[in-house]
Formats: C-alpha cells, sequence, structure tokens
C-alpha cells in the first residue's frame, strides 16, 4: 500500500515539474513529456495492478492539465504502456539506447494521438509547419525525458526502506 502511495505522489510531483517547466518555441511550444516517461518507466518496470495504476493516474492528470478535452493520453498512454510491458522482457530497460529509442517513439506517438483527437474533434486547429515543429519537438523531448526520468524514478524508489517479516527497517 506504501508502495502505491509513493508512486503516486512521485507521479503528482512529475506533472507539477511538467507543468512548471517551460516549452521551447522553437518545439512549437509544447513541454517536455514527463508523465508519458513516467507512464513507460511503470509499464517496464511495475507488476500488472500497479503499472495500470500508475499508466491511468499519469493519464488523467495529463489530459486534466492540457487545454481540451479528456482523450489523448487516455488513449495513448494504456496503449505505450501495453506495448512497452510486451516487450520488457525481450530489451534491456536499463539500457540508454533503449529509452532513447522508446522515448522517441513515446514523444511521436502521444504528439500524433494528441493532434488527431483535437484535429478530428476540431477543438484545435494548427497549422501544418506548426506541426512538424511539435512532432520532430515531442520526439526529441521524448528521447531526452525518458532516460532522465527512468533514473529520476529508480533513484527515489531506492529510497523506500524494504520491508521485512519484523516491520519496516
Amino acid at each position: 500500500m506504501m508502495r502505491r502511495l509513493y508512486m503516486l505522489v512521485i507521479i503528482a510531483c512529475g506533472a507539477l515539474l511538467q507543468q512548471a517547466l517551460p516549452g521551447p518555441a522553437f518545439f512549437g511550444g509544447i513541454k517536455p513529456p514527463i508523465l508519458a516517461a513516467m507512464a513507460v518507466h511503470h509499464a517496464l518496470r511495475k507488476g500488472d495492478p500497479d503499472f495500470l495504476i500508475a499508466i491511468l493516474f499519469a493519464a488523467l492528470l495529463q489530459d486534466g492539465l492540457e487545454l481540451g478535452s479528456f482523450g489523448p493520453a487516455l488513449l495513448a498512454f494504456p496503449v505505450m504502456g501495453l506495448v512497452a510491458r510486451r516487450i520488457r522482457n525481450e530489451i534491456f530497460s536499463d539500457g540508454l539506447v533503449t529509452q532513447l529509442v522508446l522515448g522517441a517513439a513515446m514523444g511521436l506517438f502521444t504528439m500524433l494521438t494528441a493532434l488527431l483527437i483535437y484535429t478530428v474533434t476540431k477543438q484545435r486547429s494548427v497549422p501544418g509547419v506548426i506541426v512538424l515543429m511539435r512532432l520532430m519537438g515531442s520526439t526529441l523531448l521524448g528521447m531526452a525525458t525518458l532516460p532522465i526520468v527512468s533514473r529520476s524514478v529508480n533513484g527515489l524508489e531506492s529510497l523506500i526502506p524494504k520491508r521485512r517479516a519484523y516491520g519496516w527497517q
């Protein structure tokens, strides 16, 4: 129970950090995908109930903090999480190259999903040049964000005391 609460607090802090960081103008103003990186990290590391809780909580926070309706993250994060969960036994989860590739795929997929949903529902109209800037920016920011988030969350989770038969030590 305490482990899950700690996981949710880390994700909530990641949401605050994502909102506090500025979005570079040359990437179309998008922010680093910290919540998406946390979802992929937990999909690679956690058991079944924990990774589903982490993904849904991160998706709800992401959609709640974005302008527009709920939907893009609630669609993209579970798909990314299930794909990462499916291939986690065939890849090196701690490898830098693996994290760079997964981060790029994560950034590109979340941005494509968001742009597709916002275009279909006509909530936002984005010019073609801005779309290309955002797609390239989300790919590069995803590559940069996932390794940093993964190492940071691993470091924070190592601070959790291990439970033994006679109490918390």
